[in-house]
């Protein structure tokens, strides 16, 4: 869900069809703009293509299903999702206690079947004016994603060579460790060339074999291919991957170096994918940028999750400036989106960035156990957030769309 338009956009979650039609005359008649669908699994489509300002959401979607499971599901997605989501539940007459549960779960109101229209055309009008109000007094003003922050020389060369090349057709190499930002970089270059609108496509080098790379150099035709792992690719794949690469914008990825990437795939290989190199610092090397970005992942997680934007204490401070961050951006990210959910008190404390609820005396904020402990946590909360949308989750994990699968597959989700 996002700003509200001038036109009202009103989501109805039903598998009845007279109810979704019903719903959608009468609120259309009203200057409401109206979509409906069957089920939850097509609710998250139209949920990912468009903002939604109020949803009605039916409880029960299996014949002689009373429970309402299925829709307090649906439910705790929605509000996972968008802290400020405003979901009028749909009950009959018997479920009063299943609305009042609702409720309690986070739905706004509720409206019992068969309704009448006059009430649910002032519940649904109660709830426009509480989306509105969510949106006005939102505890912090909306912070941008998906940008490059950091003062130290490496990232403003990087900065410098992205703003000089990606308008070109010229293909990039970029290097660096386990989560400094090199999936960001390859978007922040697809976002700044000329066809931007065309598609973005990922190859994960390590999962490819010939025919995943034919369809999917395929598909980057005319955009751009990200070649995600590039030295991992397989030998034997190395030509056909050199053939398929005609007419198509590369940019490929690796940890390392471009001694160990020429040992690793050759120098033909090596000459049409690396024409621009760019090197990415660990965050341990980035001087003062640490900070700057745990103040900025704080204030975009506290908008994202609905929470205030607490300042960050002296101490805390401290201890992020001069930890050595072995998982990099990806690891403070994470840590940062774990004290927004987790911390007390009005100030960020060393102790909202323990791993840790028992340490009983202040530690390494060490996170690099952070992915262990967490992964499946952070997993799940991002594919609601981007409602099971896998690319978009996998982009914010900075993670492949196939490195996403292994790990939902390893979890269970």
């Amino acid at each position: 869900m996002a700003t509200m338009s001038t036109e009202s956009h009103i989501l109805v979650i039903d598998d009845d069809p007279d109810i979704a039609k019903a719903a959608r005359l009468l609120l259309g008649r009203h200057g409401m703009r109206v979509s409906t669908a069957a089920s939850p699994e097509a609710a998250w489509v139209l949920l990912a293509g468009e903002p939604v300002d109020v949803i009605l959401l039916d409880l029960n979607f299996a014949r002689g299903r009373t429970t309402g499971e299925e829709g307090f599901a649906m439910l705790d997605r929605l509000i996972a999702g968008d802290a400020r989501a405003v979901v009028i539940v749909v009950t009959g007459h018997s479920g009063i206690a299943v609305a009042v549960r609702a409720m309690r779960s986070g739905a706004t109101d509720f409206v019992i079947k068969p309704w009448n229209n006059e009430r649910l055309l002032t519940t649904v009008e109660r709830g426009l004016a509480l989306r509105r109000a969510k949106l006005e007094t939102a505890a912090t003003p909306r912070v941008p994603d998906g940008i490059l922050l950091g003062e130290s020389p490496g990232i403003a060369r990087a900065r410098d060579l992205i703003a000089r090349v990606a308008p070109t057709a010229a293909p990039i190499l970029v290097h660096g460790a386990a989560g400094t930002g090199k999936t960001l970089i390859a978007r922040l270059i697809h976002q700044a060339s000329p066809h931007a609108h065309l598609p973005l496509v990922t190859l994960d080098a390590e999962a490819a074999d010939a025919a995943v790379i034919a369809a999917q150099t395929a598909d980057a035709a005319g955009g751009m291919l990200v070649i995600d792992h590039i030295d991992r690719l397989p030998r034997a794949l190395h030509g056909v991957l050199l053939a398929a690469l005609a007419g198509i914008r590369v940019v490929a990825t690796t940890r390392l170096d471009r001694t160990g990437v020429r040992a690793a795939i050759g120098e033909d290989l090596l000459d049409r994918v690396g024409t621009i190199e760019i090197a990415l610092p660990s965050l341990v090397d980035r001087a003062g940028d640490a900070l700057l970005l745990a103040r900025h992942f704080l204030a975009l997680f506290a908008y994202r999750h609905g929470k205030p934007n607490r300042p960050l204490g002296d101490d805390a401070a401290h201890a992020i400036a001069t930890e050595r961050w072995p998982d990099n951006v990806r690891g403070l990210r994470q840590t940062m989106e774990r004290a927004v959910l987790l911390g007390n008190g009005e100030a960020y404390a060393i102790a909202d960035f323990r791993l840790s609820p028992d340490m009983a005396e202040p530690q390494s904020l060490a996170p690099d156990l952070s992915l262990a402990r967490n992964e499946e946590t952070l997993i799940t909360a991002a594919l609601e957030r981007h409602a099971f949308n896998v690319s978009r989750a996998a982009a914010q994990l900075g993670l492949t769309r196939a490195a996403l699968y292994r790990r939902m597959a390893r979890y269970g989700l």
